[in-house]
């Protein structure tokens, strides 16, 4: 038993130093995340956690921003939100607005359109002065990733002259 003691004793401090070590390694889904994240920045994207609609449920997911051209004058601070059940009252299927304010009706359009572009797993679209931003869960990898971006690069410009005031038109005093 003596002879074995010395080997016991080493095991044992091996197993103390590789214990933190594997705790900081990150899992499978941690390296995915950070992958996605990681293209968002390269593409201009800024990702912001935020708890999900109410009518998600408990937890949080990704808001994937895309920024605004020129932040000036917007109709900013709606939200649509993905919804528990589908009813014809809602803006579109199962999304209504998440709060009193609303987008201008002059961005239904493209607000439908980027609606019917976006993964399945997206539960909401936000407009801040950060940008223009989709609650994604990140599921559907690489894949899904280029679709919302694509998505977001094609109608962030055009919901963004769609929400904008229009200032008023000084005519010349006579």
């Amino acid at each position: 038993m003596s002879e074995w003691l010395p080997v016991i004793i080493i095991g044992f401090a091996i197993a103390l130093v590789l214990g933190p070590v594997m705790w900081l390694k990150p899992n499978q889904r941690d390296s995915r995340l950070a992958d996605l994240r990681g293209r968002a920045a390269r593409a201009g994207i800024t990702v912001q956690i935020q708890a999900l609609p109410e009518a998600l449920g408990e937890g949080t997911a990704a808001v994937y921003y895309y920024r605004w051209k020129d932040r000036k004058r917007l109709q900013i601070g709606w939200k649509l939100q993905r919804q528990r059940i589908t009813h014809e009252m809602n803006f579109a299927g199962s999304w209504d607005w998440g709060n009193s304010v609303r987008a201008p009706q002059a961005a239904w359009q493209q607000l439908h359109q980027l609606l019917d572009s976006l993964p399945a797993d997206c539960c909401a679209i936000i407009a801040t002065d950060v940008g223009l931003g989709v609650q994604w869960q990140e599921n559907g990898g690489v894949k899904a990733f280029s679709q919302l971006s694509e998505s977001l690069a094609e109608y962030t410009p055009l919901i963004e002259e769609s929400v904008r005031k229009i200032s008023p038109i000084k005519l010349p005093e006579n």
